[in-house]
């Protein structure tokens, strides 16, 4: 008893404070377990107490040293108060959007972005009440404590949270229960710190499979994509890339949808050979390179020069290579980046600022949707004598709210909630109706030919509802999965793959079958149309992978030192280049 008395003196004037600025921690925590679909009684109970006892121990740390410095002012610890709860915000933001906590890859996509939505009165409310939380909380229960209380609670802080890093009993939780729920323990800033400066793996390029991952890449039936019969030579291959489309916008996927509102998308789907794929990446540029490479390690690829890419085995048969968006080419390096994964050009919204019949049609985040496919009209004009492949990334239909403005430019509207302002749905009923004026067009221009191959897909999906929550209750796994197209004059008639196992990773093997090319043996997926083929779905996140096969699900840190979770990391970084 006496030795639990020492304990909790240097917290005799802390403890309510701490108590207090530890909830929204707590929150957060269950709300990502919620995401991660683990907000079950058995779960959340230990996996919140252990939060709590985490964040307050960490505060108490902060707390310690500013007042070891001699920090006193209530109006200078109510703003780094503020602060820190931004970065739990940012963490709050990428659950809410991704179901991933805000690591260091995120960091990346700050520059460039379009911040209007700070104007939105929701947000200016939202950080207005944690300001409010943040000034009355210190007021309310910062009390000063001498240097030597402030080191003695130092000193029982960091004793108790190396005590709980070191023996935490969540790890005791069936897998993968315990993984998640470490996983959201730590406080958001000890998060993304961590994730910046941890050691990353490094790719393996090879130009066999080497011995020691054969069996491993044999288990999980990875390198033995396969060509099928539906292939031919097309002349012309155009792949759309709508941003953040998902099943849940369709009619066909999600009855709550307006038949009306997702017509275009769904007669494309219903009448065409489609399948619905799982994600295995949740941004832009993550979200095209699995789908040029088949590769689940985006970023091995990418700073590696990709070393192999289905846009590359195009430029090798011949075809001239485009990239076209209405976004910012530069945003990221993009256009260093895909031309060094094969493209010949990549143009985007600086290239339309320059043009007197485009520079009108950029707004928000870059080219209207309309005017970019004219582009695509006009570059496939210009190229109808070559063999040609363009992708065209849109923007229009980009969270949280799609387009705001359509600058004058009329659609079919609507008739239904949600769909006569600013929302997703609205976003990509109107995508849809583009698609179908640039179907219109190639046909009208005698571009829609035996020789062209039209592909719609998404670059990743969206969990963007607000504020049309109510259109996706109840909600279904397959809402989250991306529809993928496959459009010709003459429609393709062999059969496709009926897998739940269907992932972006079989995308770059699917149009290279259907080409007639050769499959580039690093790829991990297959073909859609390889229909007896057994799928594995890689899915690397900030700091972990999830494996999926039809038996089971891993959960596999980046930084594991488990020998059977090593032989899957060294399959999921090595680059196979012949």
């Amino acid at each position: 008893m006496r030795f639990l008395t020492l304990l909790a003196k240097p917290f005799a004037n802390a403890w309510q404070l701490l108590a207090v600025l530890s909830v929204p921690a707590v929150l957060l925590g269950a709300f990502g377990l919620n995401q991660l679909g683990l907000l079950t009684p058995d779960v959340a109970i230990p996996a919140e107490i252990a939060k709590f006892l985490c964040e307050f121990l960490f505060l108490g740390i902060l707390l310690s040293l500013l007042q070891l410095v001699g920090l006193k002012n209530k109006w200078l610890t109510g703003i780094l108060c503020f602060i820190y709860y931004l970065t739990m915000t940012a963490d709050l933001v990428l659950l809410w959007y991704f179901k991933e906590r805000f690591g260091a890859k995120y960091l990346d996509t700050l520059e460039g972005g379009d911040y209007n939505f700070l104007t939105d009165w929701r947000v200016i409310s939202y950080l207005v009440l944690l300001a409010v939380f943040s000034f009355t909380s210190v007021r309310l229960f910062l009390r000063e404590s001498p240097r030597k209380t402030a080191f003695y609670r130092l000193l029982v802080c960091s004793t108790a949270t190396a005590l709980l890093y070191a023996f935490n009993p969540l790890w005791l939780l069936p897998s993968p229960a315990d993984f998640y729920s470490v996983y959201m323990m730590p406080p958001s800033v000890v998060y993304t710190t961590r994730a910046v400066f941890a050691s990353q793996p490094t790719a393996r390029l090879i130009e066999n499979i080497t011995p020691d991952i054969q069996n491993t890449a044999k288990n999980y039936n990875v390198f033995s994509a396969k060509q099928t019969p539906v292939g031919k030579n097309y002349m012309r291959v155009i792949l759309i890339a709508s941003e953040s489309l998902s099943n849940k916008y369709l009619h066909h996927f999600n009855m709550n949808i307006p038949p009306q509102a997702s017509a275009p998308l769904d007669k494309l789907y219903e009448n065409n050979p489609s399948v619905s794929l799982k994600h295995v990446t949740l941004s832009t540029l993550y979200g095209l390179s699995v789908i040029f490479t088949s590769h689940p390690y985006v970023r091995l690829a990418y700073e590696n020069q990709y070393p192999f890419s289905m846009v590359k085995e195009l430029k090798k048969n011949g075809f001239h290579t485009a990239f076209l968006r209405g976004a910012d080419e530069t945003y990221m390096d993009e256009n260093i980046l895909f031309k060094q994964a094969g493209f010949d050009e990549v143009i985007g919204a600086t290239y339309f600022e320059k043009r007197a019949d485009y520079k009108d049609y950029i707004d928000w985040w870059g080219l209207l949707d309309r005017k970019l496919f004219d582009y695509a009209l006009e570059y496939l004009r210009i190229h109808k004598n070559e063999p040609t492949f363009i992708t065209v990334l849109t923007v229009d239909t980009h969270v949280p709210l799609g387009r705001l403005d359509y600058l004058g430019e009329k659609y079919q509207e609507i008739d239904d909630t949600f769909y006569n302002t600013s929302t997703m749905p609205r976003a990509f009923a109107r995508f849809g109706q583009d698609v179908q004026r640039f179907l219109n067009g190639l046909t009208r221009q005698g571009l829609l030919d035996d020789d062209t191959l039209i592909l719609i897909m998404p670059d990743h999906p969206s969990y963007s509802n607000t504020p049309t929550n109510s259109l996706f209750k109840p909600y279904q796994p397959e809402f989250d999965n991306l529809p993928f197209i496959i459009v010709t004059k003459d429609k393709i008639t062999a059969p496709v793959a009926q897998s739940e196992l269907l992932s972006q990773l079989d995308i770059a093997p699917t149009i290279l079958d259907l080409l007639n090319m050769d499959i580039p043996r690093g790829m991990f997926g297959h073909s859609i149309f390889d229909t007896h083929a057994r799928r594995t779905i890689f899915d690397i996140k900030e700091d972990y992978a999830v494996i999926t096969t039809a038996f089971d699900k891993k959960v596999v840190p980046l930084n594991s030192k488990r020998p059977q979770d090593k032989e899957l990391l060294k399959l999921m970084t090595t680059f196979v280049q012949k």
